[in-house]
């Protein structure tokens, strides 16, 4: 990982299994490829530690809101609270605060998977408080508590505990993170290159299969014998006019079956101006996709409204008849609902 430190002045250093590879003064050359870690000031955290059972984030944020409702310095502050049941740590943090955070790692074209406290970088002690000195500030930790302060008040704050000296380290997996709530990172799938055309591509065999059991074999059938024309009649018999037992008869009532089917190119003829719309969008997935020869196609477009508005305005000029359904949320993104007939 790249670890990001912004107190006293922002630096980086890079960690691989376990040990510091490189470090530098100053932010990081951008790399998607390696997850980005920011350790934050301590000052502008509360630490707390509860006792909370085993939750969900949101859920463990509440329950930390109602029990240091009487130690909250401001009405909605941002809550966080580590992993795990029993004993643990909360962080509480202005929204101002952690907006600014994310504003200055977007100026410098940088994204961070995990924001943790700079306290908690530190070894949790046995016993009295880990410290360590960076310039003018001290970090502190113990086994219930951790902060970042002025040397004098460090001193106050620690008294004649135990202390032991110790060095800043690579977060640990468990580590409080404040990336949650409304300031987690939304992971948006996006396909891999060609893979729209695939799809489009797998759409269209899949409507010549589907056909294939349903016409194909009967026409063969009729242009290989007599034979074949009797078993032709014989299974398009249902299909025919009372009275009426001609070849020509049978063959239009199969192709009005192959019509409703979608024969006439109706799942192809949709999925691939859809699929190819959507590859021209990234901030656009597809959440569903289905078809009737009734209903039309029916694609789940994820990213929003505005995704589905730009979809249907992609395919317009295709002389598709397009409607615009509901919006319905899902744990990462929203779903939009657009049907596309001929």
């Amino acid at each position: 990982m790249i670890l990001v430190h912004l107190a006293p002045a922002v630096r980086w250093q890079r960690w691989g299994d376990g040990r510091l590879v490189a470090s530098a003064q100053g932010w990081p050359t951008a790399d998607p490829t390696v997850p980005l870690v920011l350790a934050v000031p301590g000052e502008d955290i509360a630490l707390h530690w509860l006792d909370l059972p085993d939750l969900a984030p949101a859920q463990a944020a509440a329950a930390a809101r109602l029990a240091l409702a009487d130690r909250l310095a401001e009405t909605d502050p941002h809550i966080a609270v580590a992993p795990g049941a029993g004993p643990r740590a909360v962080g509480v943090v202005s929204r101002a605060v952690m907006a600014g955070w994310l504003a200055e790692l977007a100026r410098n074209g940088l994204a961070a998977s995990r924001i943790i406290p700079d306290p908690l970088l530190l070894p949790v002690p046995a016993t009295g408080w880990a410290v360590a000195r960076d310039g003018a500030r001290v970090l502190a930790r113990s086994a219930d508590a951790a902060f970042a302060a002025e040397a004098d008040l460090a001193a106050a704050l620690i008294g004649n505990d135990p202390v032991a000296e110790v060095s800043p380290a690579s977060p640990t997996p468990d580590a409080l993170n404040l990336l949650v709530g409304d300031f987690a990172t939304i992971t948006r799938w996006q396909a891999p290159a060609g893979l729209w055309k695939r799809w489009a591509l797998l759409a269209a065999a899949i409507a010549g299969l589907w056909l294939a059991g349903d016409v194909a074999a009967l026409v063969q059938a009729r242009a290989a014998a007599s034979a074949a024309d009797a078993e032709t009649l014989a299974l398009a018999r249902p299909l025919l006019p009372a009275g009426a037992d001609d070849e020509a008869a049978a063959l239009a009532g199969l192709q009005a079956v192959a019509r409703q089917r979608g024969a006439d190119g109706g799942l192809a003829a949709l999925a691939a101006p859809v699929v190819q719309a959507l590859a021209q969008r990234p901030g656009a997935g597809l959440g569903s996709l289905t078809y009737t020869p009734a209903g039309g196609l029916v694609a789940g477009v994820a990213g929003g409204p505005d995704e589905a508005q730009a979809l249907a305005s992609a395919l317009a000029p295709n002389g598709l008849a397009i409607s615009i359904g509901t919006t319905r949320a899902t744990p990462d993104t929203s779903i939009t609902d657009v049907t596309v007939r001929r």
